[in-house]
């Protein structure tokens, strides 16, 4: 059996790729072999840092010594729910990160306070920026008519972030390139925000509300007929009805769409109901239905009206979306 030592470089880059950053690390201290090895762009072009609590000393030591050109997702958890709280991200960070990383492609931030962060300050070639439970000041995306500093930013996510508003809302239309936005659980967004937002946002090819304070009703009313590319939708059914469902029927171009409890009663939606708007969608390819209530009867009618779809039915996931 041949030892580690005796191994090919390429061989031992694939079997570091499957090893915790955290043990990565260590072992670049084996030998003046392993640390070259380690230090091959390829086992950093995917960094997940969410499962370590660390501090911006420790950043700043991977991006002098380790990231480069090859980095293209970076995933980080900071310490805005666990002391100290003191920000783990600086602008002086980040900027450096878009210089020594001018491919990096997706941002994921938990639990982060970016309140003293400028949006200009993020990294001009995201693609992709996802926010979780992260803190915003009152005006963080910019507004007015100047070129957005990140012209490229298709995916947006803010999941859980209690400081996005109407006025945050309202500034997304300057992300020309958005064509993916993820609303979840953020309860300040009101229906007269979607309405100023959303025929800006025509571009979108995938939208989630999920948890918000507009009912379902409001929200399909706001969007009307401003998304004619839309693919997919997921949507929270509080307040949900068939004249709201029915507005669906302008969407000719929709793919998939999710629909998420509590389940509404018979008297605001049926299975029925359901299924009839459903038909009415001639591209509509996958129908996920999570946490409705509906029996094996619902069920039924809806498999058999609909067999040109793929029908899931479910409970929520655990927590819900609280």
């Amino acid at each position: 059996m041949a030892t580690a030592s005796e191994l090919p470089d390429w061989l031992l880059v694939e079997i570091l790729s499957f090893v915790p950053v955290r043990d990565r690390l260590r072992s670049s201290r084996v030998c003046k072999r392993w640390r070259r090895l380690v230090l091959d762009k390829t086992l950093w072009k995917r960094l997940d840092m969410s499962p370590y609590r660390v501090g911006p000393k420790v950043l700043w030591q991977l991006l002098r010594q380790y990231l480069g050109s090859g980095l293209r997702t970076l995933k980080v958890r900071g310490r805005l729910l666990s002391g100290p709280r003191a920000p783990l991200l600086s602008p002086a960070l980040l900027q450096e990160l878009g210089k020594r990383c001018p491919h990096v492609a997706c941002l994921s931030l938990l639990e982060e306070d970016l309140r003293k962060i400028p949006f200009s300050c993020l990294p001009r070639s995201l693609r992709c920026l996802e926010l979780q439970s992260c803190e915003l000041p009152q005006a963080w995306f910019p507004q007015g008519n100047a070129p957005s500093s990140l012209p490229h930013l298709e995916h947006l996510v803010l999941d859980r972030v209690p400081a996005f508003s109407d006025v945050q809302l309202r500034a997304l239309p300057r992300q020309g390139a958005l064509c993916s936005l993820v609303l979840r659980v953020t309860y300040r967004v009101t229906h007269q925000g979607l309405r100023d937002a959303l025929p800006g946002l025509s571009n979108l090819r995938l939208l989630e509300l999920c948890g918000c304070s507009v009912s379902a009703d409001g929200a399909l009313q706001a969007m009307g007929s401003f998304l004619p590319r839309l693919r997919e939708l997921r949507l929270t059914v509080t307040g949900l009805t068939a004249k709201g469902l029915a507005i669906l029927v302008e969407m000719q171009t929709l793919e998939i769409l999710g629909l998420l409890g509590p389940p509404p009663t018979p008297d605001e939606l049926s299975a029925k109901d359901i299924l009839t708007f459903c038909l009415m969608l001639p591209n509509l390819r996958v129908l996920s239905l999570q946490g409705m209530g509906l029996g094996s009867a619902d069920e039924a009618i809806l498999r058999e009206g609909l067999v040109h779809c793929i029908i899931t039915v479910g409970e929520l996931p655990l927590g819900g979306l609280s």
